[in-house]
This record gives structure tokens, C-alpha cells and sequence, in this order.
């Protein structure tokens, strides 16, 4: 009756664990980061549909304001800062955008622009959020 492994039998366990490492880590990284890609992709989301939602409600212009450098984004109304999210030091992004905010009217369309794309980069991966004109917002993740 043996108890113990031999010392070829503990290498031979620990390369097939070092194996199945190797194959599964750069996997799961890129679904981690996928993962986040979409959850800073869905806050710039709902930051855009509460601006828009809020013109519409308050009757008011409300403003989707974008500051790149800081990797934030804010709801203003008038004066009034409604809602502020930190997406770059959140999801580890950064945030490029072709206009620094976007305008509602009180009717829920954009004001002031063609169309609005704002880029969100993590690593090699870049997802956008493109705002039309009329106050359409797209998602498009690669």
C-alpha cells in the first residue's frame, strides 16, 4: 500500500496545472474586460437617458456634459448639477468625445448638434455611444 506521490508524479500534476492556466487567464481577462466595457458603456447610457428624461419631466433644458481629462460625466439643469459619475476611475477607462456636452430641449431632442460619438478605451478595445441629432442614443461594442 503507497501513501505518497513521487516527485515525477507532483511535476507532471503541477505542469498540467500550469497548462490549463496558461490557456484559460487570457480568456477570462478578455471577458473581465468586455464586462467592463459594457458597464462604462451603460453608465454614459443612463447618464444620456436621465438628461434626456429630465428635460422632458422638468420641462427645462438639461445638459450631458462630458470632461474627458477628468473621465467624468454629469447631468446638469440650469445651475443645478443632477447627477455626476465618475466612469474613468470606476471601470479603469478612458473617454474621448467629439463634443464635450450634449443638450436636451425640453421636447427631449438634442440641440446645438449633428451627432455626438463618445469613445470609451480600455487596452485595445474601444466601444462608442453616439448621440444623434434628434436625441437617439446608440451603443456599439466590438
Amino acid at each position: 500500500m503507497r501513501h505518497a506521490h513521487t516527485l515525477a508524479e507532483l511535476a507532471l500534476t503541477l505542469a498540467l496545472v500550469a497548462l490549463v492556466a496558461a490557456i484559460a487567464v487570457p480568456s477570462l481577462v478578455g471577458v473581465t474586460e468586455r464586462w467592463t466595457m459594457r458597464a462604462a458603456a451603460a453608465d454614459i447610457v443612463n447618464a444620456l437617458v436621465f438628461a434626456r428624461e429630465s428635460a422632458l419631466a422638468r420641462g427645462t433644458t438639461a445638459t450631458f456634459v462630458v470632461d474627458a481629462a477628468a473621465g467624468e460625466v454629469r447631468v446638469t439643469s440650469g445651475s443645478d448639477t443632477i447627477t455626476r459619475r465618475a466612469v474613468g476611475a470606476l471601470h479603469g477607462v478612458r473617454l474621448a468625445a467629439s463634443g464635450d456636452s450634449v443638450r436636451f430641449a425640453p421636447d427631449g431632442l438634442a440641440t446645438g448638434v449633428s451627432n455626438t460619438t463618445l469613445l470609451i478605451v480600455r487596452g485595445h478595445r474601444v466601444d462608442s455611444v453616439v448621440v444623434s441629432r434628434l436625441g437617439r442614443i446608440r451603443w456599439s461594442g466590438q
